[in-house]
């Protein structure tokens, strides 16, 4: 098994419904409110099961380091290739998983406190609202883009491994 089902359901879920919040539904509509919430209980079932998950899901696995980092940055191509058929995220992968939750849990939160009345019209949460998912938005550019190199220019099945729960047989030849 690559992804279990329920990292599955929350990467498509949040994709859709975050890129449904940032181009379609209306700032401060119902809709764009509920969504959000949905979104924040998505992410809090993520942050759960980044614990008790099984390992390839837990923030302990994917936490990346600094020397893994630098090795990973350095010999990309390589890195890519060594670890086509492995179920793991790489070092870059792992950080840029860890920034899109803290964005989104960051947007989330902000989002909500505009509706608490300590908060309500403060200018600094409604800037850190649209700050946070505008930083969100360019991340996820930048996730799509690296997939899509990772995908066609080294020959790694990253969508198909995050649609379908089973790699198939042809894949653990190197």
């Amino acid at each position: 098994m690559i992804w279990d089902r329920f990292i599955r359901l929350f990467h498509w879920s949040t994709a859709l419904l975050f890129l449904a919040n940032f181009w379609v539904l209306e700032a401060g509509d119902d809709a764009h409110e509920w969504v959000g919430y949905v979104l924040a209980a998505l992410l809090l079932a993520r942050i759960v099961w980044g614990f008790i998950g099984p390992q390839n899901a837990r923030f302990a696995d994917f936490w990346p380091h600094k020397a893994a980092l630098r090795d990973n940055l350095q010999r990309f191509a390589e890195y890519q290739q060594a670890h086509r058929n492995n179920s793991h995220h790489s070092p870059l992968a792992g950080l840029m998983v860890l920034f899109l939750l803290f964005g989104l849990v960051l947007t989330s939160v902000s989002g909500w406190m505009q509706e608490l009345d300590a908060f309500w019209g403060e200018d600094w949460v409604q800037n850190l609202h649209a700050w946070s998912a505008n930083t969100v938005m360019a991340a996820v550019v930048i996730h799509v883009l690296a997939v899509l190199l990772i995908q066609l220019r080294y020959r790694v099945p990253l969508v198909r491994d995050m649609l379908i729960a089973r790699k198939r047989a042809s894949d653990s030849a190197p």
